[in-house]
């Protein structure tokens, strides 16, 4: 699963450009997720930025946590989600256009209809999250959490929010999950759990059990699933990251950098992971000091 070693994406420079009152500078953009309109939707900490070697703040974030931007121009149509979020970590798209935001500063699960009205919420006594991660949804309306860097888990919940079961460990095991970072689901609902520190995919079936297990594939952040490939943003460096496109069977289809070589702009700490048309735009949310959000486009090879 080593990179290919001709790059398949560039970044298109320029893009986006936002020009908003409610964000005069850049914030960090933690998430990303293409909306069914055909939209892109930015999840951001506001002013809660986060910081090397500094607490997390503990404080409701004022600005909107979801910037909407128009995927032609890259301009900021419209925002949601003022005085929602504290510590938001990854947004994701169901297949009935409902938008799902994991908060790991909260602990908690949030669901939004498209216009970012709340539908549901899953969290406290009853879930006792610690730092989740990411959602994804399966096509019976199932939920799964990765239940973050603590308690090291998945969990199931029904449409409705209950919870139906939990599974994985630290540990010799099946399911060794150390960082469950970031979550995809495919067309068959296996299940895709990207683990920061264990450097590797796990595939599981809706139910929790192990199917394969994807390894060499660096550290990986962010996981998603588009028109039958998977693609996983890992972490080189502080300033250089890669997103590899795999097909359900782990094979290694194409790559590229996030910080092409001999390129001088501020690229530190990818996180957040989005693909739409095909494969031949996908986009890559930074946190740290670069604060933004990037489009690559593919690259015609000769």
């Amino acid at each position: 699963m080593e990179a290919a070693t001709v790059e398949s994406h560039a970044p298109e420079l320029g893009w986006p450009a936002l020009t908003s009152d409610s964000y005069p500078e850049p914030c960090q953009m933690t998430g990303v997720a293409v909306a069914k309109d055909g939209s892109i939707l930015v999840l951001n900490h506001g002013e809660n930025p986060v910081e090397p070697q500094k607490p997390f703040k503990h404080e409701i974030i004022q600005k909107p946590g979801v910037l909407v931007i128009d995927a032609k121009s890259g301009k900021l149509v419209r925002s949601w989600g003022e005085n929602l979020f504290m510590r938001p970590h990854q947004i994701s798209v169901d297949a009935e256009g409902l938008v799902w935001i994991a908060d790991s500063g909260l602990k908690k699960v949030f669901k939004f209809d498209a216009l970012g009205k709340p539908l549901l919420e899953v969290g406290g006594n009853d879930v006792s999250f610690n730092l989740p991660t990411d959602v994804a949804v399966l096509s019976d309306g199932t939920f799964i959490v990765a239940d973050g860097a603590t308690n090291k888990r998945g969990v199931k919940f029904s449409p409705e929010g209950k919870v139906l079961g939990d599974w994985g460990l630290k540990g010799p095991g099946p399911i060794i999950l150390h960082t469950p970072h970031s979550l995809a689901v495919d067309d068959a609902d296996r299940v895709y759990v990207a683990d920061r520190e264990k450097h590797w995919v796990q595939v599981l079936n809706a139910d929790g059990e192990i199917q394969a297990t994807w390894k060499k594939v660096g550290a990986p952040l962010s996981i998603r699933y588009h028109q039958g490939s998977l693609y996983v943003l890992s972490n080189l460096s502080g300033k250089r990251g890669i997103v590899r496109r795999f097909n359900t069977e782990g094979d290694l289809q194409e790559s590229f950098h996030t910080r092409g070589l001999g390129r001088i702009q501020d690229y530190e700490w990818p996180h957040g992971l989005a693909v739409s048309d095909g494969g031949n735009s996908i986009y890559v949310g930074f946190i740290l000091t670069a604060r933004r959000v990037q489009r690559y486009r593919r690259v015609k090879q000769s």
